[in-house]
Parts: C-alpha cells; structure tokens; sequence
C-alpha cells in the first residue's frame, strides 16, 4: 500500500525516517545516523528496560538499508561485520531498518549470533512491519512528511485521542480496524435492542462490533439484533456523520433509550472510526484542546 520509492534512493531520507520512526516508538536517539565503512549508515538507539529485577538501559545498533527502488533483499554481504560493529560501539543489540525484506542468509546469520550468545537480541523493521505501522498505530503524521503520495491514496488511522483506539470484535477479538484496509465489507456495528410498542420507545441494550459470518451469527445466536451498520460505510465522512446525527435525532426526540453499558460501548466506537474519518490533530491543536477542557463553562 506504501509505496518506499517516494523516499530517494541515496538514503539520506531513509535514515531521517527510521530516526524520526524510532523516536516515535519511544526509542532515545543516543546517536545520529553515521556513514559506515560499507557506504551505509549507522545509528545508536537506547530504551530504558523497566523489569521487576532488572532496570537498566538496552542499547540498540540500527543499521538503513533501502533497496525499494531496486526491490533487491538485505543480504549478508550488505551487513557485514555485524559483530565488530555491534562491539565497537558497546550495542546490546542490532535492528535493521529495511526498506524491502530480509534475506534468509543474513536472517540465519542473525540467529546464530543470538543462539551462540554474541548478542543478545536482534529485530528486523521489513517494510510491511513498517506500514503496518504507519497505518494502524497512529503514525500517520510520519506517513503523510515522508509518504504523502501513499498518504492521499490510503487515509491512514489518526491519533484523535492520547493512544490508538482499537474496535476489537466482541467474539474473536480481532481489531477490526485493520480490515477497513485490507477488505471493506467485512464486518459491521449490531444493535441489540427491544421495543415498547405502547410507548414507541426503542430501549438499546447492547451495541458491539463483529466479523461477518461466523462472528456475527454467533454473536446473534445470544440475543436478538434489531439493527446493523457496515464498518466500511461509516467511515466515508458524509456517512459517518449521517449515523451520528440520527443517534442525536432518536434521542432528542425520545424513541431511542439506551443503556448505560451501551451507550458507553457507542462512545468508544465512534472514538475508533473517528481514527479512520478525521485528519491527524497537531501539536498545537493538542494543547489549545487542553486549554479548553481547563476552562469552566
């Protein structure tokens, strides 16, 4: 879905990415990228590791490698000396940051350098690791300064509120929010709910979120669905707000009651799919944001 080439071929964008992309995962850039013997670049990384025995600092060896233009694997030739450069700058561990994938001649090499106890660990940021990523986890604001052809093609998730918001299926769990991207309509929001025909009130009991078929037909063999919408149609804007104002409507004019458990759960899905809908929010929106919400109406 992304397409790595947007980056230029030399590299230099490449390592400005990985370092932004590992600053945003949390990691402290203890060095910047640094041209290699071998013509590519180097960069050390720490985290703090915050275990019920041990505390202490990890650092990482990042080596960019980017082969999108060519499509080409990182093979073992192009890592060379991973143990000598992994000592000289007192690593604990390597990362290859990679722009295409990994070759299994440098994967078994890594391997065994961990099982023979040379390093201790290793990961390797393919670029489907990488888009999944810039997709779902919020990282959009990364994707749209280095990808912002991908970025208009996609519509990646936004952060709306501190952290990612999942929509997980009420039966296998599984965050629905990826399937907006792999397949559209493929899973949909059900409304469980009885009526008082005497009243023409409508009371919502529960509201989840489910896969099509099994999931779903499991889900319904518990209790009654009066209703559903597919996940893929509220997230196109007009439609997304459509849902919102008739749930506003319905209760403004008294047909709909919803349970507190309900209405709770209903909250959290519309936060979700706003991920989808909405532009990312800047900085300084989330500060103005927090001004308001410190002034007393």
């Amino acid at each position: 879905m992304i397409n790595f080439k947007e980056l230029s071929h030399n590299g230099d964008h490449w390592e400005l990415f990985t370092r932004d992309f590992l600053q945003k995962m949390g990691f402290n850039i203890e060095s910047p990228p640094d041209r290699g013997p071998d013509g590519g670049k180097d960069m050390l990384i720490t985290e703090e590791i915050g275990g019920t025995i041990f505390k202490g600092r990890f650092r990482w060896l990042v080596s960019c490698k980017h082969f999108a233009r060519s499509g080409n694997s990182v093979r073992e030739a192009d890592e060379p000396n991973i143990l000598e450069r992994l000592k000289s700058f007192k690593a604990d561990g390597f990362i290859g940051f990679y722009s295409t994938i990994i070759s299994s001649g440098l994967n078994t090499r890594l391997r065994q350098l961990k099982e023979e106890n040379n390093i201790k660990e290793y990961r390797i940021f393919d670029h489907k690791l990488i888009e999944n990523y810039l997709i779902t986890e919020g990282f959009s604001e990364l994707m749209l300064r280095y990808f912002p052809k991908s970025y208009r093609n996609i519509k990646p998730l936004h952060l709306i509120v501190d952290k990612y918001q999942p929509l997980l299926c009420e039966y296998c769990k599984k965050d629905l929010m990826s399937s907006l991207f792999d397949k559209q309509y493929t899973a949909l929001i059900a409304f469980v709910s009885h009526y008082d025909s005497e009243h023409h009130i409508k009371y919502i009991d529960d509201i989840y979120c489910a896969c099509k078929g099994a999931c779903d037909r499991s889900l319904e063999a518990k209790g009654s669905t009066s209703g559903w919408r597919d996940l893929s149609d509220l997230i196109i804007p007009i439609e997304y707000l459509r849902f919102i104002f008739a749930i506003m409507n319905r209760l403004r004019d008294g047909h709909d009651i919803y349970s507190d458990n309900a209405y709770d759960k209903l909250k959290e899905i519309i936060i979700a799919l706003s991920q989808k809908v909405l532009r990312f929010t800047t900085e300084e929106e989330r500060k103005r944001v927090i001004e308001l919400l410190e002034i007393s109406f």
